[in-house]
């Protein structure tokens, strides 16, 4: 079933679709907005239990956004989570005196966000995996995002070092770093974020040093030109294929989603059948013994009843993952989807039923 609501607040796009992104994965229903007043905005038709807000918004401001939101009786239920830069003292104390029920440091621990706000929820928190943590976005995607992050960074800081001594923009610098902070965690580049605090928490602090800010400019700008990468980042080169842990059916009459959604799941070691005959889905489920079925609940030549019904007489232990446009779909299904929907999404729920 769709897990709880998350409204996420954050300025920066990078930020706001990788977090997205690992919130969806982890089972959420997310929503997103890019300032406090789209937020207060979207809270006036969606209800989340939670909102993952960084502190540091344009306009109004996160702390001002929180106050506002417990100020309304209808939010009484939902839970603040500030986002704070670890450089920024204070924040902590400032979100906490504005309303926050919690607040995390950037930046993010991708492994331990969905546990840690779980325990703000009152839920058992999931046991961390062993390893490294999977993928958010497919890898291609993922290296696009990291080299504009890398190309436009060193672009900047190479500006801002030829601007030192004139037309530097403090404020607009500020803004920047408080952003790489955030996003040079989130896209694996934990040294550039390091270096982003130091260089948010210099120009805090009036008279700039100017000697010393170029000397952190330039170690910023050789991370941007040659990042370094922890240990824990996955390698480039390729691993050895591991063995497969599942076998599912996807059954769509639209011959592109089955394509599509066996693309994906492939890459998570799962084997994958597909069929566009409505009126052959049984038998095919029959034939290929599978562990969970993708089952399209507008195929023609058969109804999701029939198929459900087919499995209980059968006696077949076979997990299904519903695609429906209804509202209320067949209580026999282990699960649904509503449409439209994110192919990952069907990833991420066909793996918790598996």
């Amino acid at each position: 079933m769709p897990g709880e609501p998350i409204l996420i607040v954050d300025d920066t796009p990078v930020n706001l679709k990788l977090t997205r992104m690992l919130l969806e994965h982890e089972g959420f229903n997310v929503r997103t907005a890019a300032s406090a007043e789209d937020a207060l905005g979207v809270l006036e038709t969606f209800h989340p239990r939670l909102v993952l807000a960084d502190i540091q918004l344009p306009g109004i401001d996160g702390l001002e956004m929180t106050r506002r939101i417990k100020a309304d009786s209808r939010n009484h239920d939902v839970l603040v989570i500030a986002l704070t830069a670890y450089a920024m003292k204070g924040d902590e104390e400032k979100a906490m005196q504005a309303g926050c029920d919690g607040y995390i440091t950037k930046p993010i621990d991708t492994r331990t966000l969905g546990d840690r706000l779980r325990a703000h929820l009152d839920q058992a928190p999931t046991p961390l995996a062993d390893g490294l943590p999977e993928p958010l976005l497919p890898d291609e995607e993922m290296r696009e995002l990291q080299e504009r992050f890398l190309s436009e960074g060193l672009r900047l800081v190479r500006q801002w070092n030829g601007e030192l001594f004139g037309a530097f923009d403090v404020g607009v610098a500020s803004t920047v770093a408080h952003q790489w902070a955030g996003s040079g965690g989130l896209l694996g580049f934990p040294r550039i974020s390091q270096l982003a605090r130091e260089v948010e928490q210099a120009l805090r602090q009036p008279p700039l040093d100017t000697g010393q800010f170029r000397d952190v400019l330039e170690s910023l700008e050789s991370e941007f030109r040659t990042p370094t990468r922890p240990e824990t980042m996955l390698e480039t080169s390729p691993e050895p294929e591991p063995p497969i842990q599942a076998r599912v059916l996807i059954a769509d009459s639209d011959p592109n989603m089955p394509a599509l959604l066996k693309a994906l799941l492939e890459t998570q070691a799962i084997e994958c059948h597909t069929i566009t005959d409505g009126a052959a889905v049984l038998e095919s489920i029959r034939r290929t013994t599978p562990q969970a079925v993708v089952l399209d609940g507008n195929m023609p030549g058969m109804t999701v009843c029939q198929v459900l019904q087919g499995l209980r007489e059968d006696r077949l232990p076979v997990k299904v993952l519903l695609l429906t446009t209804q509202e209320h779909p067949a209580e026999m299904a282990d699960d649904y989807l509503m449409k439209p929907f994110n192919p990952i999404d069907v990833v991420v729920r066909l793996k918790k039923l598996l």
